[in-house]
């Protein structure tokens, strides 16, 4: 049989339809290679914005706990140096005692250890809520923070135990304390609010942390929405260009039949 041979013309045709198809499946194979960058992307933007939430709540847990323990220092502050200076002036100045009634005294010194069991208990109320915190298990990266967050309003109290077990005694009256017993306990709810204070310092490094990462996050985040932006595009590039190839390749071959029909019918 015999068989028919392929013109000049016809075979640049037949490499043109086959140099586009060649294009067409390299411009697919770029198309698949985009969204799959996209999707890792995607899922990268995803994670950030799941880390930035995350650390949002952390920095603002720190805020309100700072928040709490600063109304608490300030009450401290203020009441018991104020009951203390009370005390001293019923004991020293006869004047100022006129002012008040014979039970002054010992309402001024049940003020006074009240204040010290109150704060006792709150710094291991707060303390608790502390280790129910998510940034109290939070992974730093800086272990100098990390460690300060466990050391956070830990304390031992100053009290001598024969005072403590004194005023925790269910038959305790305020007028069984000595003036020295008075001012030990002043000086120990003084040392207990210092811890207080101590914890705002912290809280406040631990929030300005959590600040900075989330800026660096955040950075990371915007930078991964640009570039799944560009990829976007190029892949839709790709894909018209892919179009574009087939449609050539397509009209490549409808030349070639055409031309294959025109030899044959000059022949």
């Amino acid at each position: 049989m015999r068989r028919g041979r392929l013109s000049r013309r016809s075979l640049i045709i037949v490499i043109l339809a086959g140099f586009f198809s060649l294009i067409s499946i390299f411009l697919d194979q770029q198309v698949i290679q985009q969204e799959d960058k996209v999707r890792n992307i995607d899922i990268e933007v995803q994670n950030k914005i799941e880390k930035i939430n995350e650390l949002d709540i952390n920095s603002m847990s720190v805020l309100m706990l700072e928040d709490r323990i600063q109304m608490m220092t300030n009450y401290y502050s203020f009441y018991s140096t104020l009951f203390y200076k009370i005390f001293l002036h019923l004991e020293a100045d006869v004047d100022f005692k006129k002012h008040f009634n014979e039970n002054a005294k010992n309402y001024i010194t049940y003020f006074i250890h009240t204040d010290i069991q109150d704060i006792i208990y709150d710094l291991s109320a707060v303390h608790n809520d502390l280790t129910n915190m998510s940034f109290y298990y939070y992974a730093y990266q800086d272990k100098v923070i990390e460690e300060r967050v466990k050391k956070l309003l830990k304390f031992e109290n100053p009290l001598k135990e024969s005072l403590l077990k004194k005023i925790k005694n269910p038959n305790f009256k305020s007028e069984d304390l000595s003036s020295n017993e008075v001012y030990l306990i002043y000086k120990s709810l003084f040392q207990l609010n210092k811890q207080f204070a101590l914890s705002i310092k912290t809280l406040n490094d631990i929030s300005n942390y959590f600040d900075k990462e989330q800026e660096i996050v955040e950075n990371k985040f915007n930078k991964a929405k640009v570039n799944s932006k560009k990829i976007k595009i190029s892949k839709n590039y790709f894909i018209l260009l892919s179009i574009l190839s087939q449609i050539i390749s397509l009209l490549a071959l409808l030349f070639l039949f055409r031309n294959i029909i025109k030899e044959n019918l000059q022949k």
